[in-house]
């Protein structure tokens, strides 16, 4: 079936009072952010006639400005969960002008499928492939997409051509079963994969295709100074002396980073330490320290559930 291209104000008329919305992407990386915007803007116009109209927001963590800075300033976010980091959106919630539930990012898709939480009636997404089969490369970002494209009643897509369709086999998608049914999920080390590299949907349920070409909202981390440069030098030091005396095998870890500031001044110190070998790592986002340790061979493969990069480390900006 042919894909239904339209533009955001197009997508966001769909959306009516009451609906309940889920959300793809992970912080402010692959989160949709035309429609949104689009939403939020109706809202005020609805209000202004005298008009109900709010949401349901379900994320797979914090949003954009966007999506939740927008939807909070038009007072169009009925309830929201499970994480957010807004300015605006945090006034609303203070206010009492929107519900707010903060839960543990892990348990959001999993309390989703056990009916704990209102089902969305659309998913809003951001892809960098969409395919009339049903076939959907994520962008730069996953969160709670594959939930959420599976529960839905539709699906609104934001193909954002800022990222090639060459994307796909960066991702490795996987829903775990439920308990009490659940098995290990067979990953072993970071360059481990045991899902798929696109969503799969009923083309039926693709309500909508918007074409944008957008960077994520991200702004950029602090520099790194003395003091956080001296904490990267005593955790390379550290780990070298670990190394050394025989408590880490000499094919070093894999290494489990954080996000911002610090953790670039702790990644970037184990690229210069030269005792400490190339590595595998993990970390919740993929920033650009990383993308530096593997352009120099220091790091082997990187894991991630998004790819945050505020640089141009590909001549095209940040992603």
């Amino acid at each position: 079936m042919a894909l239904p291209f339209m533009t955001a104000e197009q997508a966001a008329e769909l959306i009516q009072n009451g609906d309940v919305l889920g959300m793809g992407g992970f912080t402010a990386t692959g989160v949709p952010k035309a429609v949104p915007f689009a939403l939020a803007q109706r809202a005020e116009k609805l209000h202004a006639e005298g008009k109900p109209f709010r949401v349901g927001l379900e994320t797979g963590a914090s949003m954009g400005d966007s999506c939740d800075g927008a939807l909070a300033r038009a007072h169009a976010v009925e309830f929201r969960t499970p994480y957010q980091s807004n300015k605006s959106m945090r006034e609303e919630i203070n206010a009492e002008g929107t519900h707010y539930f903060d839960m543990h990012l892990s348990h959001m898709a999993q309390d989703l499928r056990y009916g704990f939480l209102p089902k969305p009636k659309f998913a809003i997404i951001e892809a960098s492939y969409v395919g009339e089969d049903g076939v959907i490369v994520p962008a730069a970002g996953i969160g709670i997409m594959p939930t959420i494209c599976r529960l839905a009643d539709k699906i609104i897509i934001e193909l954002n051509e800022m990222f090639p369709a060459s994307m796909r086999g960066m991702h490795d998608l996987y829903e775990p079963l439920d308990p009490p049914y659940r098995k290990e999920i067979p990953i072993y080390k970071p360059s481990d994969r045991c899902g798929s590299d696109h969503i799969k949907v009923d083309p039926s349920k693709i309500a909508a295709v918007v074409k944008t070409n957008r960077p994520n909202e991200i702004p950029a981390f602090t520099p790194v100074d003395a003091v956080t440069a001296k904490i990267g030098e005593n955790v390379a030091l550290f780990l070298e002396k670990e190394l050394r005396e025989g408590r880490i095998p000499s094919s070093f870890l894999p290494i489990q980073s954080g996000v911002g500031n610090v953790a670039n001044a702790v990644l970037g110190e184990l690229g210069k330490n030269p005792h400490i070998p190339p590595f595998e790592m993990y970390s919740e986002v993929v920033q650009d320290s990383v993308v530096d340790l593997i352009k120099a061979g220091h790091c082997k493969f990187a894991s991630g559930c998004s790819l945050r990069l505020v640089e141009e480390q590909d001549g095209r900006g940040a992603c």
